[in-house]
């Protein structure tokens, strides 16, 4: 053969691979998948040019990978990632050992606010520099749409997952230094595993790791929750009974019911606690001990504290309840722990108050003190916030958790509310009373009112009238009732008479 058809064969074939590497890149393209090209050619150029397309699809393929699958917020990988490495490790032939942990920061939004954007992105690259530091080789963190972080991680054991999940969260521990400011960021934990007996899919992992998550965060800053099956049926209770509380926003479900708070000294109806029922078509009353955790925990807390709030406070104003008990009663609305990192709070209660002209001097919010000691920052902010334009304080439920007379001297209170637990049995439990007493003494001192909940037996309310006990509320006064119920059943004065009847008034 001549060195000219050599050439020309040469020529062609040359021509031949990169009409085949065109069409191969083009198809490729098209499909936007990452199938590596591919010649047979033992060219010297043509292995040269194949070398440079492969570090060109490369660049390309990771910079699709970074805009396709990263969350550009916080640095981490974005939920369809998550996604893909879950179902791809999921379908493989056997059972992997396998858990999702996720991560929540409650206090994280509130922060966000009051930061600026150099602020903002320091907190994100600090926040993103530690939990990076916290993962093994083989494991992957990713952000969920709702801030909530994801890890995968090759481990189902319980005990390992409680240390895997405590080592993440205790990377938070130390407070976050911008500039001159410095931010501590709480945290909460849940894992679900893949189950042996299967069939697990991406979905029905990161559902239940939630599920649990919401237990989590209902028991407070540091917690860490497993999802076990028993769980699987409190959802579906949880799912029905969210369908109820959507209904009962939206059709009028809502009713507000008052119990009186008394002076014991005097027997008269000083105030009233706001206590809301649903009214159920079929059901019948469905008490909040019922309803609130289920909204906490799925978000429904806000619309529904909102609407109890705008039902709630125009009864201050009501002129059946004012002939009755005069027009000086306080009423005390409870608030729920994660109502506390709405930034927007505060703005709400005072223009629920404005829209009802109703004077902010007669309404109380009831903290729980457990709500309080999970983030004391957020809740003192929100205290002052509230106590500048006359709204009172009172600190709920005294003695069912933290239970620290050290700490209520350093919030800014104007009411301490002692927890059934303490009043229950007062009468032959001297324990109680010895605690009770210093309790009583303390907040005199403080310049705090004191209130006893859950008074039922005249025995109880002889011990503490006995303590010089100012302030109660309980079953043996009234029951919580709607107010033409309220009216009927519960006189504006002679309250101790009252309870001497017993029945008549419960």
């Amino acid at each position: 053969m001549s060195r000219d058809s050599e050439y020309r064969e040469s020529d062609a074939l040359f021509r031949q691979n990169i009409q085949d590497i065109t069409r191969q890149l083009r198809e490729r393209l098209a499909r936007g998948d990452i199938v590596p090209v591919v010649s047979d050619s033992d060219d010297a150029d043509m292995l040269q040019l194949m070398d440079t397309v492969h570090h060109l699809l490369a660049v390309m393929d990771q910079a699709i990978h970074d805009q396709q699958y990263l969350d550009t917020e916080t640095g981490f990988a974005n939920a369809d990632y998550l996604e893909e490495q879950l179902d791809r490790r999921l379908r493989g032939a056997n059972t992997p050992v396998l858990s999702l942990i996720l991560l929540s920061i409650p206090n994280r939004t509130l922060i966000a606010e009051t930061l600026d954007a150099r602020e903002t992105r320091q907190l994100r690259t600090a926040l993103r520099e530690r939990l990076q530091r916290t993962l093994a080789t083989n494991e992957l963190v990713a952000s969920l749409p709702d801030g909530t972080l994801a890890f995968v991680v090759p481990m189902d054991s319980e005990p390992k997952l409680r240390l895997r999940a405590q080592h993440i969260m205790n990377a938070l521990d130390d407070p976050f230094s911008l500039g001159e400011r410095q931010v501590w960021l709480s945290a909460v934990a849940s894992a679900a595993r893949v189950r042996p007996e299967g069939p697990d899919t991406t979905h029905t992992l990161i559902q239940a790791a939630r599920a649990a998550l919401g237990e989590s965060r209902s028991k407070g800053t540091g917690s860490f929750v497993l999802f076990e099956d028993t769980m699987r049926a409190q959802r579906h209770g949880r799912l029905d009974m969210e369908q109820t509380i959507r209904s009962a926003l939206r059709r009028g479900w809502l009713e507000t019911f008052l119990q009186p708070l008394v002076d014991l000294q005097h027997g008269q109806v000083t105030g009233f606690e706001v206590l809301s029922r649903i009214r159920h078509p079929e059901r019948g009353l469905i008490s909040p001990s019922v309803f609130v955790p289920v909204a906490e925990r799925t978000g429904l807390i806000r619309p529904l504290s909102d609407q109890m709030m705008r039902q709630a406070v125009p009864l201050m104003q009501d002129a059946r309840l004012q002939k009755h008990f005069g027009d000086d009663f306080t009423f005390s609305v409870n608030l729920s722990p994660t109502q506390l990192h709405d930034p927007n709070l505060a703005d709400q209660i005072l223009q629920i108050l404005k829209t009802a002209d109703a004077d902010p001097r007669r309404l109380k919010i009831e903290l729980t003190e457990t709500a309080v000691m999970a983030d004391p920052n957020v809740a003192i902010h929100l205290i002052h916030r509230l106590r500048k334009q006359g709204i009172a304080i009172a600190l709920d439920d005294f003695g069912s958790g933290y239970s620290s007379l050290a700490y209520i001297r350093n919030l800014p209170l104007d009411q301490l509310k002692i927890d059934r637990s303490l009043v229950s049995g007062l009468d032959h439990d001297n324990e109680k009373r010895a605690i009770l007493e210093m309790i009583l003494t303390l907040c005199e001192r403080l310049e705090l009112d004191v209130v006893a909940e859950g008074i039922e037996t005249e025995a109880e309310l002889g011990c503490l009238l006995g303590m010089g006990a100012h302030y109660g509320q309980g079953f043996l006064f009234s029951r919580p009732q709607a107010v033409d119920d309220l009216l009927k059943a519960v006189p504006a004065s002679g309250l101790l008479q009252s309870a001497d009847a017993g029945e008549e008034v419960r």
